[in-house]
């Protein structure tokens, strides 16, 4: 299989800069979350320095010391960390513009925030401030104090309680390819009811949470009451935007529906936990392989906003991430090359922020790629 040295040259115009930030608070449940949350933004110049590393080797380590992948993987190769990023740590703020409109993107479960490395560059390569943040016990980071976090033995076997749990593996074996609409929102119900996902929701809220407690600490970076490059340079009144792969999917769809200040979401082969009979009232977006609109049709039936859903063929689950191009072990990856599928989530990604939060005439339904058709838009009741 291929195997790529360096990240992809971004797509945007502006230079990316990439800092690292602390944060810490107590959730809704009496836990204290102690989080890092890396920021990728505009800048005019990489000022002489070096790109950043893609992701510390303590953190890489972490993967394989998971349960579900001992289990599972068998210590196969699955990643590799030795490759060039495209982004610079602790630029300058570009000068371009008075402020800079916000998205955040959540990575897959058990996963790293740098998972999303070469989509938070793109996006903030043309514009925008991306915030990417690590999770406690569902994701695996180093945090700035130097103190490792990696997803907790907890979740690990509850992810594999998922897998191997008796009443999901015969709902998926009943799952059609292209079902109608009323058939994907029935089983998406009844996966949605299995006793198993109980714990998923948990999660989730509480990723959410962060998310909300995050977009709170930027809201005080760009007031001054904290200091930073971001004083006065955030541009919030137009709304946010969040994007979350797998497990990070249902996590932004939350976001939308708890959160005023966020505008649009996008799920990227990600499913629907803690969403039953919720109105997002929100414009979502989900790109994913079938038969995964079984998994999450119940978002667009509820949903009084538009809704798209874009089946995406010959991909596999992790495509959708930088293991597009840090991958080294074929059986994980799909068909597609891997310049066309960043190209792919890149673009539906950037018009669709484009168009709900920049008000931009940018349109997912104009984007023309082979293989990926739009199954279905709701929304408007």
């Amino acid at each position: 299989m291929k195997t790529y040295d360096a990240f992809p040259e971004p797509i945007g115009s502006y230079t990316v800069g990439r800092t690292q930030m602390d944060v810490e608070y107590t959730a809704s449940d009496h836990s204290k979350r102690e989080l890092t949350a890396f920021v990728y933004y505009p800048s005019d110049s990489s000022e002489g320095k070096s790109t950043s590393t893609y992701m510390f080797p303590e953190v890489y380590e972490m993967f394989n010391e998971q349960p579900v992948n001992i289990q599972y993987l068998k210590a196969k190769d699955v990643f590799s960390i030795d490759i060039k990023t495209r982004c610079y740590d602790d630029l300058a703020l570009s000068g371009k513009e008075k402020r800079y409109p916000v998205l955040f993107y959540v990575c897959g479960g058990g996963g790293s925030p740098e998972w999303g490395t070469v989509i938070c560059t793109d996006l903030a390569s043309t514009g925008y401030v991306v915030v990417s943040i690590g999770h406690q016990n569902s994701t695996m980071y180093k945090r700035k104090d130097g103190r490792l976090f990696n997803a907790s033995k907890d979740f690990s076997h509850d992810l594999m309680a998922f897998s191997e749990d008796p009443e999901r593996l015969a709902l998926a074996g009943k799952m059609e390819m292209r079902p109608d609409d009323e058939t994907a929102t029935q089983m998406c119900r009844n996966m949605l009811t299995l006793p198993i996902l109980a714990k998923f929701t948990e999660y989730s809220e509480l990723q959410a949470e962060d998310v909300r407690y995050v977009a709170d600490y930027l809201y005080k970076l760009d007031s001054g009451e904290l200091n930073s490059i971001f004083k006065g340079r955030l541009l919030f009144d137009i709304g946010m935007g969040i994007v979350g792969h797998s497990f990070g999917g249902s996590t932004a769809a939350m976001v939308c529906r708890d959160d005023d200040r966020f505008a649009c979401g996008i799920g990227l082969d990600s499913g629907a936990f803690g969403l039953q009979g919720s109105d997002l009232k929100k414009p979502f977006l989900l790109l994913f392989c079938e038969p995964n609109y079984n998994m999450n049709a119940i978002i667009g039936a509820n949903n009084s906003m538009e809704t798209y859903y874009f089946s995406v063929d010959r991909v596999a689950h992790l495509d959708y991430c930088d293991i597009v191009f840090t991958s080294v072990n074929e059986e994980f990856r799909g068909e597609r090359d891997a310049m066309e599928m960043r190209n792919l989530v890149t673009d539906y990604t950037k018009n669709f922020f484009d168009h709900y939060i920049l008000q931009k005439a940018a349109s997912v339904e104009s984007l023309a790629y082979d293989g990926v058709d739009l199954i279905k838009k709701t929304g408007n009741k």
